[in-house]
């Protein structure tokens, strides 16, 4: 299963038409941090209970067998990323690491700064700029 996490215009991802292409869009892969590990970091960083941050992704387009599932990150995730500084997050990747959800991983612990690191960078570019979101692409 590949999952992605992009940032794109957001009536592009709402509307796909046959001119929508997501290569090329901004985007990290999950690497295989499974979407109950990365609610745990998103009730790290937005400070709200683990089962609100297991909502945080929410479906805007589900599989019809040809197409994969589009999900939103929750304005609140992207929020509290965009907010946080250097110092701050790197704090809550070293929480994040020893949560079971990542434990159970086999991800190495640079894969998992790199990931945090790359999202904030994400919603950051994303509130920067007008009419982005930050989108997960999941093909199961």
């Amino acid at each position: 299963m590949a999952e992605y996490i992009f940032i794109a215009n957001d009536e592009l991802v709402r509307a796909p038409n046959d001119e929508f292409i997501a290569e090329g869009l901004p985007s990290l892969s999950c690497g295989g941090i499974s979407r109950d590990a990365r609610a745990q970091l998103y009730s790290l960083v937005t400070g709200t209970f683990l089962e609100d941050a297991l909502q945080m992704e929410l479906l805007i387009i589900a599989s019809d067998g040809k197409s994969p599932f589009v999900y939103e990150l929750d304005e609140l995730v992207v929020d509290s990323f965009t907010q946080k500084e250097e110092d701050d997050l790197g704090a809550l990747v070293a929480q994040w690491r020893f949560t079971q959800d990542i434990e159970k991983l086999n991800v190495e612990n640079n894969d998992i700064s790199d990931f945090a690191f790359t999202l904030a960078h994400l919603c950051r570019t994303a509130r920067n700029e007008t009419d982005l979101g930050v989108f997960l692409l999941s093909d199961a």
